[in-house]
């Protein structure tokens, strides 16, 4: 979509001539494929912008909805206010509600504005999804409705909406009284062709969506994101005056608040760009929902290590399909005994113990997560070449990280990995032995993933490792072979995740010598560690009773 910015004559006009409109700045988050944040700043005229609240029903059939919908409210109505002040038109959009506001000036405004000189093919219509959208994997599984609400206290919602004579499948019968109509300058409607008159009679070029739920009616309804996107609307989501119908216990098994922001980053990478409250109540706050919307408490399991755990590449290469933690947390949650996880990887490439001491970055990225109920530590590949004396220091150094480690998640379960083999001939005895000693006497439970992984290289003694092969080493006759799968820098590299290219380079001398891990190797160490993990929550599940 080509986004129009405000035109600096006009923005000069508008300053400078005495007009008393005064444009309003925005940050516009987007994300490349990778998931990487990209930042554009633009300013938009207030009598040429508008915002439509979408679905921000009285009641719902989600009981924990109606809860997170009524904590977001009170801020919602200040976002409309501040901007309808402004010259934003509000415009009031509560599904299947319209018989609540009959004859009302706000319903007559949008029953009446002229009609639109370009009505968009098939505007009346939800749109569940635009071409953006085609090659994406969707983010999140809505197939059950999204209700998050715990059973019992569920049924005995829907008795209580039955007895208030409301349908419990749809109760809502208007807008929540907490946003204010004004009935001078508002308008209220849920029609994509109402909507869309009122829009093109004023000249509006921009919108900015909020309201529930964003996988659901904010991105799909007739006046939702992907229909003003794909007709040509300045849209955006204003994406902490939203909230998602997600239930955990659906694939990608990670918790409601997660599953809202894997939706709102498909927006952003394949729909429109995002903004934040703040950005039109200037008081550099967002808003975000108590720790009482959050639900039953999840087991939490932190991932340290090196490029073996990182997974750096295949996240770059294949960026929407699930990777390492993914598989771990997917896994436990197919076991029905086993608590909810939140797997955090804070792997980092190249690292090794000292440098994450001594760097900041354990103060930064592992000391601040949240309170581990399990930690995962992979180092010894990077100690054993860039640390001096090796075989002194890198036990004391895991051993500061231990005291580290129980000092800033006392309640963790340690568990030291040892290394993945290198090759079917080289498994890293000397670096697996020393992590072994440290396990044993800090009484710590090993996980020795490299005996699995050696017999998978077994099958094939390169089938888990991708392929990344300097350019400078490829003959000039094969060069044209490698352009599509070049990874640019100074020293260009190809970079492929399978054997796709091995006929025609797999000769040269060096080609499998990188030996970091593809998606299948590291699904073998996601099945492993599942594994591993499932037997140890089970007995401490026993301990408890």
């Amino acid at each position: 979509m080509t986004r129009q910015l405000l035109p600096f004559s006009l923005l000069f006009l508008t300053a400078f001539a005495g007009a008393a409109e005064i444009p309003l700045p925005f940050s516009l988050q987007t994300r490349a494929a990778t998931g990487t944040k990209r930042v554009a700043t633009e300013s938009w005229l207030p009598s040429r912008s508008a915002i439509i609240v979408c679905d921000m029903w009285d009641l719902h059939h989600c009981r924990n909805a109606v809860i997170r919908e009524g904590e977001m409210a009170s801020r919602m109505n200040e976002v409309l206010e501040k901007a309808r002040a402004a010259g934003v038109l509000i415009i009031h959009a509560p599904s299947s509600c319209m018989p609540a506001y009959e004859g009302t000036a706000a319903r007559e405004r949008a029953k009446t504005a002229p009609t639109a000189a370009r009505i968009p093919n098939q505007i009346a219509d939800w749109c569940k999804q635009i071409p953006s959208e085609e090659t994406a994997v969707y983010p999140i599984d809505q197939t059950d409705g999204g209700e998050d609400d715990d059973p019992a206290e569920h049924a005995a919602w829907a008795k209580e909406l039955a007895a208030k004579g409301l349908n419990p499948r749809a109760p809502w019968t208007r807008q929540i009284e907490i946003l204010r109509i004004d009935q001078e300058r508002d308008a209220i409607s849920d029609s994509g062709v109402e909507i869309w008159n009122l829009l093109e009679s004023r000249l509006i070029d921009n919108v900015i969506l909020l309201g529930v739920h964003v996988n659901m009616c904010v991105a799909g309804r007739p006046f939702g994101l992907r229909q003003m996107a794909k007709n040509g609307k300045n849209v955006v989501l204003m994406r902490d005056m939203t909230d998602a119908m997600y239930n955990p216990k659906r694939w990608p098994f990670v918790s409601h608040q997660r599953g809202t922001e894997l939706f709102i980053e498909h927006i952003e990478k394949h729909i429109c760009p995002t903004i934040t409250s703040d950005q039109i109540l200037g008081d550099g706050k967002t808003f975000t929902f108590s720790a009482a919307t959050a639900g039953p408490r999840r087991t939490q399991i932190l991932l340290i290590g090196d490029s073996t755990t990182e997974a750096g590449i295949p996240k770059k290469l294949a960026p929407d399909e699930p990777h390492f933690e993914d598989f771990i947390r997917i896994l436990l949650a197919t076991e029905p005994d086993l608590s909810p996880t939140d797997v955090y990887n804070e792997g980092l490439s190249g690292e090794y113990i000292r440098r994450l001491l001594d760097s900041g970055r354990y103060d930064k990225s592992v000391a601040t997560k949240p309170k581990a109920d399990y930690i995962f530590i992979r180092y010894g590949l990077n100690d054993a070449s860039k640390r001096e004396n090796f075989a002194e220091n890198f036990p004391k150094d895991f051993r500061e990280l231990l005291g580290r480690l129980r000092q800033d998640h006392p309640d963790a379960v340690l568990i030291p990995m040892t290394a993945i083999p290198y090759s079917t001939v080289n498994n890293h005895a000397e670096i697996n032995a020393l992590i072994t000693r440290v396990a044993a006497e800090e009484k710590l439970p090993l996980f020795d993933i490299a005996p699995r992984y050696l017999a998978e290289l077994e099958k094939g003694p390169d089938s888990l490792n991708y392929r990344r092969y300097a350019l400078s080493k490829v003959p000039e006759a094969l060069r044209p072979l490698a352009t599509p799968y070049l990874q640019p820098g100074k020293d260009p590299h190809i970079v492929v995740l399978d054997n796709r290219l091995d006929p025609f380079f797999g000769h040269l001398p060096g080609w499998f010598s990188d030996r970091h891990p593809t998606q299948a190797g590291y699904n073998v160490i996601a099945r492993e560690t599942a594994t591993f993990l499932a037997g140890m929550m089970r007995e401490h599940a026993k301990r408890k009773q």
